[in-house]
């Protein structure tokens, strides 16, 4: 125990004795320490999606999968049929709910309380099915069209209390609902928002048949051995066994059987519910996030903790190196290698301590701050968040012991003489310091170049020609108002001298619009595509200003225009025969036929992740989400006369507006969250790198003190001086790049394969970042160097 004592008060005394040192290591060491502890948060929320519900892994969504036009075709949602089929045909299958998305809709009681939740349909089973607690008073609160349960938060908002909710009566779109049940609030890890669920009844699901594919199925297994390659394979045999499919499943005898043709076939499959968190469907409303940014997280907290042992192993050599006599006069006082080994395991301990201590304040401190800049949220219990640190904490103490054990062990047992002489136990060509500070530099730089391309592809998507002006467009949710309401509403809003054009449109476009199946005059072999689905009306070509290259568009005048299409270039080009398309016609959904009046040229309608899809539009007219072109200079005048519209049609719901390119900027959330957390994680490492390469500025050149003075007394100059000192630390940095330069291309390029349309790789990125690096390297190191070089050189050969 005094040994133990002793060698905290040699520790303490040395960490004041080279209070640098000190102050750089603690730095690293609590800043790597804090950003470990936030990427482990991260990773354990993020992996603990729909973990918390009992059967999770006995509990499956139900996709379709398969090719349509060559391109790939993942979709979330699938037929109101399957639910039944799959629990009646398959043992392996015992229990099946379907849910509906109704989005997010404004709740108001009798007493005009406004609130805004996620609205769902559901089976009556739901929450038995994921074991969701309930607060009711009858056997099954979702037997009635009308019913609907509220989650136990958005009751207090509206009633003050779960039991004051009871009974109650609320209007939500411009229906009426009774409350008859208050379920817990579902986690924050379900992967699904949910505050409204009202009964799947109200859409009558059951009578839509196989060709409406618009819900969300999951369903239970008997046993959590069933594998998911199993369950595709029956699943799609059970679907395709339907008169409905003509598909011949009597041969077929694995799932590859039923893919007849490559460019365009489907299939049922089964994804695991805790691997939702990280898909990536079409039409999924459920919410995802993207592996690759996870495994991101933990890559690049790593980095930052290489960058901080490299610094914590660098500092620590160059300290040694200081302390030679001192352990030759401890080793010719009797102290053996073990005693002096314990000498600095103590010492490296208190300094991990203090630096832990350090990193749990500024995680505390900084989390919600980093967090919320960069968009992302962690939720953790205490029991989970101590555990968390503990295992942290150890797991970096054993492996800094190990890398310290071989110099130490090395020094401790070096002759007592040659140590008393500051003789250096290894010499060798490239020091120790000088490969750590090159490793140190070497990952900066792969995180700057990183930062500078996915900021730098970012701005390209943003920025990019989309094929159509959205500029200044905003968009109304008028579903609410009745259609002759919403027709004045639109008509008097057209009359303001700031409002340039309104448009309507069934689907709220800059979302995922809905897809269906269409044939090319008739439905024959050779003329079927799979296409997206546009419903406008006819203000929409001049309110989004598409270009127009053939044919026409929809003229509101022109009645039979309701039956009439609109084409972009890329559904054209499927288009098998030799004359124009302009007079024929195209069949959508099997049954309805449209003639083909105009073909828009290609514009991006879904985000630059993908190319540009076969497009067809229809015409529609005075639906509810509304689109207002706004002259340019007007914005805050035309809020204003929308504004004074909302309230003189006593619109029953709150009154909100969103910007076009805000909806299409949300396409690029993970991206943006990519960026930031780059953002953040450059400036870190180089803050770590730059104070370990301040602190061994300094004690390099407070070893080289009486060198400088003999070199100014011999006449060199002061900026003669400072190249000497700074070329002997700028030369790694440069190297460093060099090395780093090649690994970030390579990366970069492989990320970039992500989006069909891509900024270019650059080399004036390249050089950019790394002439960065190097003025910050030069910063850094040039005060230092500058103070000794104009010291008096009496005063440095008079130093020891």
């Amino acid at each position: 125990m005094i040994i133990i004592v002793q060698n905290i008060k040699a520790s303490l005394r040395n960490a004041r004795k080279n209070a640098v040192m000190s102050f750089a290591k603690l730095f690293g060491l609590s800043i790597s320490f804090a950003v470990m502890l936030i990427a482990a948060g991260y990773v354990i929320y993020e992996t603990s999606f729909d973990k918390f519900v009992p059967d999770h892994k006995q509990i499956y969504r139900c996709l379709m999968q398969g090719a349509f036009n060559n391109q790939d075709a993942d979709f979330a949602v699938t037929s109101p049929e399957m639910a039944n089929a799959i629990v009646s045909k398959i043992p392996e299958i015992t229990e099946a709910v379907r849910i509906f998305y109704r989005g997010e809709h404004a709740v108001v009681n009798e007493n005009e309380i406004y609130s805004s939740g996620f609205f769902y349909l559901a089976d009556h089973n739901f929450f038995t099915f994921f074991s969701v607690p309930i607060i009711t008073e009858m056997d099954n609160p979702l037997v009635s069209q009308n019913n609907i349960t509220i989650s136990n938060n958005l009751a207090f908002t509206l009633f003050g209390s779960a039991n004051a909710a009871l009974g109650e009566s609320v209007e939500i779109g411009g229906d009426k609902y009774t409350v008859t049940g208050i379920f817990n609030d579902l986690p924050k890890n379900f992967h699904l928002r949910m505050d409204i669920i009202g009964s799947l009844q109200l859409l009558d699901p059951d009578e839509a048949g196989w060709g409406e594919q618009s819900y969300y199925t999951y369903f239970k297994t008997n046993s959590p051995d069933v594998t998911t390659e199993e369950l595709n394979f029956m699943i799609t045999k059970t679907v395709f066994s339907y008169p409905h499919f003509d598909v011949d499943v009597a041969n077929a005898k694995k799932i590859e059987d039923f893919i007849l043709d490559p460019a365009n076939y489907l299939l049922f499959t089964a994804e695991h519910l805790t691997d939702i968190r990280f898909s990536n469907h079409k039409f999924d409303c459920a919410e995802t996030s993207n592996k690759t940014y996870l495994y991101g997280a933990i890559f690049l907290a790593i980095l930052v903790l290489v960058i901080s042992s490299a610094n914590f192993i660098n500092l620590t050599i160059a300290s040694i190196s200081t302390r030679y006599k001192e352990i030759g006069i401890k080793k010719t006082t009797g102290a053996g290698t073990r005693d002096i080994v314990w000498c600095f395991i103590t010492e490296l301990t208190l300094h991990f301590l203090v630096g832990f201590v350090l990193a749990i304040y500024i995680y505390h401190l900084a989390k919600h701050r980093i967090l919320e800049y960069i968009g992302i949220d962690i939720v953790l219990s205490n029991k989970v968040l101590y555990a968390t640190i503990g295992i942290v904490f150890i797991g970096l103490l054993i492996i800094s012991i190990a890398s310290h054990i071989i110099p130490v062990v090395l020094m401790a047992k070096t002759k007592s003489l040659n140590l008393i002489k500051n003789e250096k136990p290894i010499k060798n060509g490239i020091s120790g310091r000088s490969v750590f500070l090159l490793l140190q530099f070497i990952i900066a730089g792969l995180i700057i170049l990183c930062s500078f391309i996915v900021n730098k592809q970012i701005n390209y998507m943003v920025s990019k020609d989309r094929g159509y002006d959205s500029e200044n467009v905003i968009i109304l949710d008028l579903w609410e108002l009745n259609r002759d309401s919403r027709r004045s509403f639109i008509e008097e809003l057209k009359s303001y001298s700031s409002i340039q054009s309104v448009a309507t449109s069934n689907e709220y476009f800059g979302k995922d619009i809905g897809m269906t199946d269409a044939y090319f005059e008739q439905k024959a072999e050779g003329t079927y595509f799979h296409t997206t689905r546009l419903s406008v009306d006819a203000e929409f070509l001049k309110t989004f200003n598409l270009n127009l290259v053939q044919g026409r568009w929809f003229d509101k005048s022109k009645k039979t225009d309701i039956d009439a299409l609109v084409l972009n270039e890329a559904a054209v080009k499927l288009y098998s025969g030799n004359e124009s398309l302009l007079g024929k016609t195209v069949l959508l959904g099997h049954t309805n036929s449209y003639e083909v009046i105009g073909v828009v040229k290609d514009f991006n309608f879904r985000s630059l992740h993908h190319v540009i899809q076969p497009l067809v539009i229809r015409l529609v007219d005075n639906s509810g989400i509304v689109y207002v072109k706004v002259n340019g200079n007007q914005i805050a005048e035309a809020l204003g006369v929308i504004r004074n519209q909302w309230d003189q049609f006593n619109i029953p719901i709150p009154y909100t507006y969103t910007f076009h390119n805000e909806v299409v900027a949300r396409h690029y959330a993970k991206d943006q969250q990519a960026k930031r957390i780059l953002l953040v994680l450059t400036f870190i490492a180089i803050s770590i790198a730059c104070v370990g390469l301040y602190a061994i500025s300094y004690f390099s050149i407070v070893r080289r003190t009486k060198e400088i003075g003999i070199r100014k007394v011999n006449g060199a100059k002061i900026w003669q001086v400072m190249l000497m000192l700074n070329m002997d630390f700028v030369k790694w940095v440069a190297i460093a790049f060099v090395i780093a330069t090649p690994i970030a291309y390579f990366a970069m390029d492989k990320w970039l394969q992500n989006f069909a349309y891509r900024t270019p790789l650059s080399w004036w990125v390249f050089a950019l970042a790394g002439l960065l690096a190097l003025v910050i390297a030069l910063l850094t190191v040039s005060w230092q160097s500058w103070l000794a070089a104009r010291r008096n050189p009496v005063e440095a050969l008079r130093y020891e």
